[in-house]
């Protein structure tokens, strides 16, 4: 869970209460889908994602496939960096040029390789801030304090936004580490818990922003945490912020340079892998070094992903379509059904909100 989440699903609850409920649940379904769908290929065919893509896919499909990848990088960098200074605000005086030192901590972690003792305590920090979400959001339901829907409908921006923040599109790059090894059972079963909590979260994130009366900072949710549950709530908001972000502002540029790796075909310990993530992590500095409002950037992030989905979930449905390549384990028809179901709307939403814009 990410800044992202926090802040998409926080104004969606001011926007219009438990009415996108079940976006929530819809965007969680259709994340297990096409992951258990991802995670199905590695498996049977004993390959990343990007690894059939590069030996099958031509000279185009790899390279489109690594730009969208690393433009939604990009775009999540902004928001991470943001986010841990958002956290870090709710802590103590901090101005915008703290996110230097941020990025300096992230470049020697990245530089270093050693991301994943300071990955799982990070984990912890930031499961302690869920769980306070699902506290708070108890607290508030049975308060009988949740707003009821406006009626004012869906916010093409919160619809892509719920969904980039629950399908995050480089994550179909690193289902390497979900598939290796695995049985397809022990998979989705690890896949369902962790959408299933995904979801319960977010929900619970919707809810306690229904109760705050506007929501243009993370300093709005710290106070309606405090109303709820007291001062440790901004407490523990800020430290949980800060932990998601600085955790996934590691996270989105090593991504990128792991799906390059994989689609293009670069060495892991080169220049090229290190140069990926840093043009992520410096781009994302400039843009959050721009003084442009907190949220505003994160939704924009968040909306952006959404946006680049349907062509990396594409990819995904035809693959795992391909009966030369997952032999008996392709889609059954109601999987098929289901993910053309999503893929359909994703694809017409998306181009009804690029129309608008239009």
């Amino acid at each position: 869970m990410g800044p992202g989440t926090v802040a998409t699903a926080a104004r969606a609850g001011v926007l219009n209460g438990y009415g996108y409920l079940p976006v929530v649940v819809i965007a969680a379904a259709a994340g297990y889908v096409f992951m258990e769908m991802t995670a199905r290929i590695t498996i049977v065919s004993e390959q990343t994602l990007g690894q059939i893509l590069r030996s099958g896919g031509g000279s185009l499909v790899p390279v489109v496939t690594f730009l969208s990848v690393l433009f939604g990088c990009m775009a999540y960098q902004a928001g991470n960096l943001l986010g841990a200074l958002g956290g870090l605000r709710l802590l103590l005086p901090a101005d915008q040029w703290w996110l230097i030192p941020l990025a300096g901590a992230v470049v020697a972690l990245l530089w270093s390789g050693s991301t994943a003792r300071v990955g799982r305590v990070m984990t912890y920090v930031v499961s302690g801030m869920g769980l306070l979400f699902l506290v708070a959001a108890v607290r508030v339901a049975l308060g009988g304090g949740v707003r009821s829907t406006t009626g004012a409908g869906v916010d093409p921006t919160v619809l892509f936004g719920l969904i980039g923040t629950t399908i995050v599109p480089y994550n179909f790059f690193l289902a390497a580490g979900l598939g290796s090894g695995s049985k397809l059972e022990d998979m989705r079963r690890g896949l369902g818990l962790s959408f299933g909590i995904g979801m319960v979260i977010t929900a619970a994130i919707l809810i306690v922003g229904s109760v705050a009366p506007v929501f243009v900072s993370f300093a709005d949710l710290g106070d309606a945490l405090e109303n709820i549950l007291g001062g440790y709530g901004k407490l523990a908001l800020g430290a949980g912020l800060f932990a998601a972000g600085f955790s996934s502002a590691a996270t989105a540029p090593l991504a990128a340079a792991v799906a390059g790796r994989e689609l293009l075909g670069f060495d892991s310990g080169g220049w090229v892998f290190r140069g990926v993530w840093l043009s992520v992590l410096l781009t994302g500095l400039g843009v959050a070094l721009l003084q442009l409002d907190i949220i505003g950037v994160i939704v924009i992030a968040q909306v952006i992903n959404g946006l680049l989905l349907p062509f990396i979930a594409l990819v995904v449905f035809v693959l795992a379509n391909r009966r030369s390549l997952m032999g008996e384990r392709v889609n059954r028809w109601w999987q098929n059904l289901l993910s053309g179901a999503v893929l359909l709307f994703i694809f017409y939403k998306a181009g009804e909100f690029l129309l608008g814009l239009l």
